[in-house]
C-alpha cells in the first residue's frame, strides 16, 4: 500500500523515476537521485546519492553524506595550500579564489541538503 502511495505522488507531481523490484529510483534535479526501497515490511529506506556531473563532486558517485566530507577535507587542504603559497603580490587573488571555493561548496551543499530534506517529509507525509 505505501509503495501505492509513493508512486501515485511522484506521478502527480510529475516526478521522473524508474522502479524496479521493492525500489524506486527518482531523479531530483542538477544530477540529485534518491532511491525509496520498500523491502522491510511498514519501513520505508530513502537514500540519496550524487549522480552524473553535479556541483559537489563533479563526476564522482556519492552520498551527500560523503560529498560533504569529501568537500570538507578538500577545503582544508585547499586552504593550507592557499596559506603556504600566499605572497605578497598575489595574495588577495588566492584569498579571493578560496574565498570564492567556500562560498561554491557552502550554497550547493545547502542546496542539496534542503532538496533532499523536503523531498524526504513529502514522501513520509504521503504515506502516512
Amino acid at each position: 500500500m505505501e509503495k501505492e502511495n509513493v508512486l501515485n505522488f511522484l506521478n502527480k507531481y510529475n516526478y521522473n523515476y524508474l522502479e524496479k523490484n521493492n525500489s524506486i529510483f527518482v531523479k531530483l534535479e542538477l544530477a540529485q537521485q534518491v532511491k525509496i526501497e520498500f523491502d522491510e515490511p511498514n519501513k520505508i529506506i530513502i537514500k540519496d546519492k550524487l549522480i552524473g556531473w553535479n556541483f559537489l563532486t563533479g563526476m564522482i558517485e556519492m552520498s551527500l553524506k560523503n560529498a560533504l566530507i569529501y568537500n570538507f577535507v578538500g577545503t582544508i587542504i585547499f586552504g593550507i595550500l592557499c596559506m603556504y603559497s600566499e605572497n605578497k603580490e598575489n595574495g588577495l587573488n588566492i584569498v579571493a579564489l578560496f574565498l570564492v571555493f567556500v562560498t561554491w561548496i557552502v550554497l550547493f551543499s545547502g542546496y542539496y541538503i534542503v532538496k533532499l530534506e523536503s523531498f524526504r517529509n513529502q514522501i513520509i507525509n504521503c504515506t502516512k
